[in-house]
Order: C-alpha cells, then sequence, then structure tokens
C-alpha cells in the first residue's frame, strides 16, 4: 500500500477522533475538572491534522487556509496550560488570563506575518516549511508546553495514587505526541526522510483522554474497550485481505486482485466499524424482542415500590411480588417469603429471607435468585433490581407487624390491668353474699342444698378463672421433666384413663405450677366433654423439636370442636360445652405465651380433637 495514502487516512482519523473526542468530552463530562479546556486542545490537534490534509490535497486556496490552521498551535499550547491549571486545581485568574494574552498575541503575529511556506518535499505536492524566524514562536510554544509538564511534575510527589495515574498518563501521552509530531520538522531541517512518526499521531488525543478520565467515567474504559476490538478486527482484515488477493491472483480471478488493497481494506474497515457502532442498540432491540422487560426505566422502579409497599400481609406481599415481576417480564414467577428455601422447580423465582438479628436490631432481609441460570446480564439486573426493592418492602413489612404485635399486647396488657381490676373488686363484692347464702341455706331441704351448693362452687369457679386470666403471670421456670409433670396431673384425675406417650428423657423449661395449671385445664376440658361416651379416652404426648422446643399434645375422641368456634377458641368467654366460664383456653394461651410457647388446635390421626403446645425445653 502507498505510504502517502497512509499517511493522509491517519490525518484524516486524527481529523474524525479529535473532533469527535472534544465533541463528546464537551457533551458527557461538562463537570469534570479541566474538562472544556482539554475539549478545546482536542479541537485544536484536529484543526492541525485538517489543515495538513488542506495543504496535501487541496488547491491553492484550500492550501493556504490549511497552513492558517496548522499556524494556530499557540493557542492550542494555551488550551493544554489551562487544562493542566485546572487539573491540578492552581488556577489563578490573572496568570491565566496573561498566559491567554500571549498567546493570541503569538498566534496574531503568526497570522499577520503569514508564518511558513509551502513547497514541494519528497512525494508531497506542497509540505510546509518553516521559517528561520519561526523558531520565536516555536520558543514561546515549547516555553508554554514544558511549564505545563513541569507542573504536573512538581504535583507528583503529594498526589493521591489515583491522581498520579492521571499525571503518568499526561506523561506518557505527551511523550506520544511529541514524538509523533517530531519528524514534521524533517523537511524545515533539511531531513530527507519521510515523516513516518506523524502516522502515530492520531493516537495522542485518545491516549490522553482515556488516561484522565478513566478512574472518573466507567463510559470511557467501555469505548476504549471497543476502539481495541476495532483495531484488533483491523488488523485480521488487512491480513484476510491480503491473503484473499494472493488466492485471486493464484485461481485467476484477475478483476478481484486488480483491486487496490487499501481500498478492501477501508472498505472492510467501515465495515466493522458499522458493526461496532450497530452492535450495541441492535442487542438491546434484540434483547428487548425474546426478553421482553429486560430495561428499567424510574417510573417502573417508583410503580413497584408503591405495589410492594401497599402489602399488609407476607401472604399479599408473596402474591403482589410475583405478579408485578412476572407481568413485568411476562413469563410466571415464583416469589417465596421465609428463611427456609424453598426446592427447585425449575422456574425463576426470587427467595427473600432476613438474616441473622444483631444485638437486638431487626433482621436485614436480602433477596436471591432461583433458576436464573439462562437469563441475559440485563435480565439478571433486572431481578436484582426487584429483589433489592422486595428485600426493603419485607424489612418495612417486618417492622410494621412487629409494630402492630408489640401494639396488640401492650392493649391487651393494659386490657387485662383494668380487668384485674374490675375482677378483684367482683371477687370481693360476690362472695360475701355468695357466703350469706351458703349460710343460710342450712335449714333448707338437702336437695335445695346440694343446688345451692353447686351453683355456689360455679360462681366461685368463675370468680378464680376471671382472677387467673386477669391478673398478673410471675413465672419462675425451672428444669421441669414432662413425664413427672404429666403424671402428676394425670393423677389428679384417677377416674379417667390418660394413656401417656413421654420419654422419659425429655424436659421442660418452664414453671412447674403453672405447668400443671395448663395440663389441668386442657384435661379437664377433655374429661368435660367425655361425659356419657362410652369409651372415654385421652392422649398425652411429647415430642422434641429440631428448635430445642417441646411439642406437647393433649387429644380426646370426644366430639371435637365445631367449625365456626374454631377461630374463636382461645378468646375469653368462648366455650364448646354447658356449663363451661368460657376461661379456660384463654388462660392456657395466655400462661403458653407467658412462657414464650404457642399453643393451637392440631390434627392427629383417631382423635377427634387436639391440642398442640409448643413450649421451651431443656437438655
Amino acid at each position: 500500500m502507498d505510504i502517502y495514502r497512509i499517511y493522509y487516512f491517519s490525518l484524516v482519523f486524527q481529523v474524525c477522533i479529535s473532533l469527535g473526542l472534544a465533541a463528546w468530552l464537551w457533551a458527557k463530562a461538562p463537570h469534570q475538572s479541566g474538562i472544556k479546556p482539554l475539549a478545546l486542545f482536542c479541537v485544536g490537534i484536529g484543526c492541525w491534522a485538517l489543515g495538513q490534509l488542506g495543504m496535501h490535497l487541496g488547491g491553492d486556496s484550500v492550501a493556504a487556509l490549511g497552513k492558517r490552521l496548522v499556524n494556530c498551535g499557540p493557542i492550542n499550547a494555551v488550551f493544554f496550560l489551562h487544562f493542566v491549571f485546572r487539573f491540578l486545581q492552581r488556577e489563578r485568574p490573572r496568570q491565566l488570563l496573561g498566559i491567554y494574552v500571549l498567546g493570541i498575541a503569538t498566534l496574531l503575529l503568526v497570522q499577520v506575518l503569514d508564518m511558513g511556506t509551502l513547497a514541494p518535499w519528497l512525494g508531497f505536492e506542497r509540505y510546509y516549511f518553516f521559517p528561520v524566524w519561526g523558531a520565536i514562536p516555536g520558543v514561546v510554544v515549547t516555553s508554554i508546553s514544558v511549564w505545563a509538564y513541569l507542573l504536573l511534575l512538581a504535583a507528583w510527589p503529594k498526589a493521591a495514587p489515583k491522581q498520579r495515574g492521571k499525571i503518568l498518563a499526561i506523561w506518557f501521552a505527551g511523550v506520544w505526541g511529541s514524538g509523533a509530531s517530531l519528524m514534521f520538522l524533517n523537511a524545515s531541517l533539511g531531513i530527507d526522510i519521510f515523516p513516518y512518526s506523524v502516522i502515530l499521531l492520531p493516537g495522542y488525543a485518545l491516549l490522553l483522554v482515556f488516561g484522565i478520565l478513566r478512574y472518573d467515567l466507567m463510559v470511557v474504559n467501555l469505548w476504549a474497550n471497543r476502539l481495541l476490538a476495532w483495531l484488533v478486527l483491523t488488523a485480521i482484515t488487512v491480513a484476510l485481505a491480503s491473503l484473499l488477493l494472493s488466492v485471486a491472483a493464484r485461481t485467476g480471478f484477475a478483476s478481484l486482485a486488480a483491486v487496490p488493497l487499501w481500498q478492501l481494506w477501508l472498505l472492510g474497515t467501515a465495515m466493522l466499524g458499522v458493526m461496532l457502532v450497530l452492535e450495541g442498540p441492535s442487542r438491546r432491540a434484540i434483547e428487548r424482542l425474546v426478553f421482553p422487560g429486560a430495561h428499567l426505566e424510574a417510573g417502573v422502579l417508583a410503580d413497584w415500590r408503591l405495589r410492594l409497599d401497599a402489602a399488609s400481609s407476607w401472604q399479599d406481599l408473596e402474591r403482589i411480588a410475583a405478579s408485578t415481576l412476572g407481568a413485568h417480564l411476562r413469563q410466571p414467577m415464583r416469589v417465596v417469603l421465609g428463611a427456609a428455601r424453598p426446592a427447585g422447580d425449575g422456574k425463576p423465582g426470587l427467595h427473600c429471607h432476613p438474616g441473622p438479628e444483631k444485638d437486638g436490631e431487626a433482621a436485614h432481609w436480602r433477596t436471591d435468585l432461583m433458576e436464573w441460570e439462562g437469563a441475559t446480564p440485563s435480565v439478571t439486573r433486572v431481578g436484582e433490581v426487584f429483589g433489592a426493592l422486595l428485600a426493603a418492602a419485607a424489612a418495612r413489612l417486618d417492622q410494621l407487624l412487629r409494630y402492630a404485635e408489640h401494639e396488640k399486647e401492650r392493649m391487651q396488657q393494659a386490657h387485662l390491668l383494668e380487668l384485674g381490676g374490675l375482677a378483684a373488686t367482683v371477687a370481693h363484692e360476690l362472695r360475701n353474699p355468695l357466703n350469706i347464702i351458703s349460710m343460710a341455706a342450712v335449714m333448707s331441704p338437702p336437695e335445695t342444698r346440694a343446688e345451692i351448693r353447686a351453683q355456689i362452687e360455679r360462681a366461685d369457679h368463675l370468680i378464680q378463672d376471671l382472677l387467673s386470666y386477669s391478673g398478673e403471670v410471675r413465672l419462675n421456670p425451672q428444669r421441669v421433666a414432662v413425664a413427672e409433670l404429666v403424671q402428676r396431673v394425670a393423677a389428679g384425675h384417677p377416674s379417667q384413663r390418660i394413656e401417656l406417650d413421654v420419654d422419659a428423657d425429655l424436659f421442660l423449661h418452664i414453671d412447674p405450677m403453672r405447668g400443671e395449671q395448663i395440663l389441668g385445664n386442657l384435661i379437664g376440658n377433655a374429661m368435660a366433654m367425655l361425659r356419657g361416651r362410652a369409651d372415654p379416652r385421652i392422649l398425652v404426648d411429647a415430642q422434641a423439636q429440631l428448635d430445642g422446643r417441646v411439642l406437647l399434645r393433649v387429644c380426646d375422641n370426644g366430639p371435637g370442636v365445631p367449625a365456626d368456634l374454631a377461630p374463636d377458641l382461645f378468646q375469653p368467654f368462648t366455650t364448646r360445652r354447658p356449663g363451661g366460664t368460657g376461661l379456660g383456653l384463654a388462660i392456657v394461651r395466655r400462661l403458653v405465651e407467658a412462657h414464650g410457647g404457642t399453643v393451637r388446635l392440631g390434627q392427629r390421626a383417631g382423635w377427634n380433637c387436639c391440642f398442640e403446645l409448643l413450649l421451651p425445653g431443656m437438655p
């Protein structure tokens, strides 16, 4: 390939690169320190290369204009010094004004005196020759440039590591630019050697901008990666084009072999450039088609946040999250909340779970992606962003539910204190009349005395239950053997056969008196429901749980609990048997919860009614 064509192509490339970088810097990084002077410096480099092209390839008028563009070097050096001042944050308005006055004065002097002549040299029809007095503006330009590099060198020892990297990049780019432009002076110095180094000049602006901004703008690294890919592919294109022409010449394709190599290379390079430019938009368009919803906008995120925050329960949050993400990605999604990780079923989804609590602080929620291995990076990013919003919504819902539960407990305690005071007053006021009635009935017939005594005992039982439910629960937790506790309670009911299935090595950490009260209430309830049955049976069994608690069951083969009564079974004054006070199960629940446990109506094969208690265990 003709070396002159390569030279001209490098100048065209330099014009495109320099002016393109200047426009990009002005538009994309206006707030970075010193960027505008750097953009003007890139414009100056592009104008210098454009002037070279005008001198070499244009007519006389165009060549004259090109020479004037080449003579703009003094102001370009001022732009570079201005950039260095901004970069080092050493800008002084008066000093900078003096430098601009010097640069503009030198520029006007060069333009008015029409410095330089154009004459044939080597294979160039016109080439720039400096006059003898041209050393004067050359000294000015060199002095300004050297001043800039000395400032950078002086700032090196005290600079931070990141700043040092930028200074090193500027120095490296400066050495590259100076070396590349040095052979431009060959004609003026009488050295008849082709200016090969000028071919490398397009890399000057690229190295300078990349070295300065690579630490501040990630997009610079992205474009640098694309440029390197383009250069590698260009080299491969040249090699393949050369091979193609050689093969064509040997196989009889004379017309193809006659095509100049530089034309094939230029066409291939242009095609590669178009491919690199269109790669991103085409990939995103195809991704939108294959993976709809892969891109996010601010309005979408705000809508997601509002939808997730509207959930009032864990079930609502799961349903809203699954439907929202599924609608955005246009495919079914699975969302699971809770500590236990669900088994995979091949469908993509999210698992939102709390982390460990530290020092009483609320758990930090996080979201893991499930079955997302085949998703593209952008789709995965959608899942990660939605997962972060879901974790934040779960944390807020967790706090709200905790607050609601705490407020409920506080109100219940206040209600119990008020009820306790009322119960104590009622008990005091009722027991005296009941004692008087009992003494007055001494002279009554035996049947009447028995009925009065039964009703008085029932009233007294109601008073005792009311005092027990509304009074303060004081606990003295101890290590209690489950088998011994159950046997003691069962011994109090000798008339009822109670089946026991309890391991002798099983222990609870509870108040033994309260434990007897809990079991006594449950067994008493079961016996009341079994009256009149031909084969009354009661089962008490206990099993250790993995979390250290003990599962205690009290079951009977009575009539069971009606479905309409089950939801309110543990509420005060709810009863399933005639003559009951409706406080027995409420007392059981209060005592169990005071121990940190839970009680519920469960199910067990072969039994009609089964109460399950989870109480703290002890090794």
